[in-house]
């Protein structure tokens, strides 16, 4: 039978590792060495904001003193596990406050279009403008652009956790300025299969409110088209 979001198995880090075990955040992490290295000459503090399970860090923490905030405590226990030395915050980006600053703050896999709305993301953005010291910058990888959504997309992916398998299927339709992604998952074990469904509401925000969103927050910003993962890189600094 189908589950709500509030599944267990869905909340889990180890769920979340097997379906993103195709990234590679190793060459991301050096990617993003390489260009704060230009940007932030120097730089040896980085917040990591909507961390997940830390796997950014795992390898970012050779380079960095690296902290992170994210919604989901067991996504946090696991960060914790891969950065010992990391400080972790379960707080919301919108109008979070630590008291401290960084030379770096990075908000990584679209994870700012899980605010939803781009007032919401204004509020993001300024709170974590609030945490970059004079001369740091703020990094943030974007969603997709309302013309490059292509609602009817159907996609699937498949992973290994320690007890089994487990199969994702994706279907996206958009509702306004919202994309909306249904999930449904196979997990396979020996001794049962189990299913599961979520539904993912992504904010859908432009180049030009993106833009404005970093003026606002006292930040001049330039705009990497490729970035990470071909969904770009929005650079702001002060």
């Amino acid at each position: 039978m189908g589950l709500s979001q509030n599944d267990d198995f869905l909340q889990s880090a180890e769920l979340y590792d097997a379906i993103y075990h195709f990234k590679n955040y190793q060459r991301e992490s050096e990617w993003l060495r390489n260009l704060i290295d230009r940007v932030v000459p120097g730089a040896h503090t980085l917040l990591d904001v909507g961390c997940g399970t830390g796997e950014h860090a795992r390898f970012l923490k050779q380079h960095y003193s690296v902290d992170g905030i994210d919604l989901n405590n067991r996504y946090l226990e696991a960060a914790r596990s891969k950065n010992p030395s990391g400080r972790y915050h379960c707080a919301n980006m919108i109008g979070f406050a630590l008291g401290s600053s960084y030379d770096v703050v990075t908000c990584l896999f679209s994870a700012i279009a899980y605010v939803k709305t781009i007032e919401s993301a204004q509020r993001a953005i300024l709170s974590m403008a609030r945490h970059v010291r004079p001369g740091g910058a703020l990094l943030v990888e974007p969603w997709f652009q309302p013309e490059s959504w292509k609602p009817g997309m159907l996609s699937i992916n498949t992973g290994e956790s320690k007890d089994g398998l487990i199969c994702r299927m994706a279907l996206s339709r958009r509702e306004d300025n919202l994309s909306v992604i249904s999930l449904h998952y196979l997990h396979g074990t020996r001794q049962a299969v189990s299913y599961h469904t979520e539904q993912l509401e992504l904010g859908l925000f432009t180049k030009d409110q993106m833009v404005h969103s970093f003026q606002q927050a006292g930040m001049q910003v330039t705009y990497e088209p490729e970035g990470l993962i071909g969904r770009g890189l929005y650079i702001g600094t002060r």
